[in-house]
């Protein structure tokens, strides 16, 4: 579209593009506040699945230590 000639031609399409720019710039912090909520999301399950796999080696551990622990006196020989 020109915009020679006179400046009121050019308020359309200036409205135009700032509908389109605001459109965008909403559009995208949707995307990008999707996007933060995938991350902080995956990250949670990460720490909980190591948490998860902390408690079991922990537990395992433990209970091998017992094992050994819990053995009456002489049986190891």
């Amino acid at each position: 579209m020109s915009t020679k000639g006179d400046p009121m031609n050019a308020l359309p399409y200036l409205a135009d593009l700032a509908t389109r720019h605001a459109w965008a710039r909403r559009q995208y912090a949707r995307l990008h506040a999707d996007l933060v909520e995938a991350r902080l999301t995956a990250r949670a399950e990460a720490l909980e699945h190591a948490r998860r796999r902390t408690r079991r080696l922990h537990d395992l551990v433990g209970r091998r230590r017992n094992r050994r622990t819990d053995r009456p006196a002489g049986a190891d020989r």
